[in-house]
């Protein structure tokens, strides 16, 4: 009895251990996964706080890209009105100059003196080729009547005539922009057709008096007129720009 007594209280000392160890051991581990649960939100958190950081960057870098992508159009913009101001006002210099062929109403004078060649050869006997009644001084006065009477563009011979353009007699042809020619003259004019034609046919005029001469002339009306570019280079060895304008 003493023994079974013993036994008794001896596996119930154990039993309260093991209830103790095990208690213990269930403690612990509640324990454990409590701080394991409270660090794994804590390292969320800080991660969304993180990505959170990374937005607000990213949307700030953004906003910034956006501004300057607006600024850069705006810039843009500008400087397209601005290349188109001043590709207009190179295209009037290049017309005023003459170096892009220009259309419009006009006249078409045409000076032959043919037939006054015939006369003089007849009344001399013989034909000399070195003898010729229109000359350079002919064609540039009226050229100079043209330009008072108001034409914007003139040409002769198809040769578009400009501040640099020649008109000189070279034996008996006449040279302009560095071509010779002979009779027929063509010399076209754009501008006020009625105009130009009353500039040149007033009495006592400038084709009065060129027609005393026996050349014939005659004088076409056209809604239309082209007149080519000036060709030749321009090139200038001594001319240069006076800084602030003459004076």
């Amino acid at each position: 009895m003493k023994i079974e007594g013993k036994n008794l209280i001896i596996g119930f000392i154990c039993f309260l251990i093991v209830f103790m160890v095990t208690a213990q051991i269930k403690t612990i581990y509640r324990s454990e996964s409590d701080i394991i649960s409270i660090k794994n939100e804590n390292e969320l958190r800080d991660e969304i706080t993180q990505w959170r950081d990374y937005y607000d960057a990213a949307t700030a870098r953004i906003n910034e890209l956006n501004a300057k992508i607006s600024e850069y159009q705006a810039s843009a913009t500008k400087d397209d009105e601005a290349t188109k101001l001043i590709k207009d006002e190179l295209d009037r210099v290049k017309m005023l100059a003459g170096l892009v062929a220009v259309k419009g109403q006009g006249i078409i004078i045409t000076l032959d003196d043919t037939k006054a060649l015939e006369k003089i050869a007849i009344d001399a006997g013989y034909y000399d080729p070195n003898v010729y009644v229109i000359h350079d001084s002919d064609l540039a006065m009226v050229v100079n009547e043209l330009r008072a009477a108001g034409a914007e563009a003139i040409s002769i011979n198809g040769q578009r005539i400009t501040g640099n353009s020649e008109i000189r007699c070279i034996g008996p042809q006449v040279l302009i922009n560095g071509i010779r020619m002979t009779a027929p003259f063509k010399i076209s004019a754009i501008g006020d057709s009625k105009n130009l034609r009353a500039s040149l046919t007033l009495r006592g005029g400038i084709i009065d008096s060129i027609k005393s001469a026996n050349i014939d002339v005659s004088i076409e009306e056209q809604e239309e007129i082209i007149i080519p570019a000036y060709e030749k280079t321009l090139n200038y060895q001594y001319a240069t720009e006076v800084e602030g304008g003459a004076k």
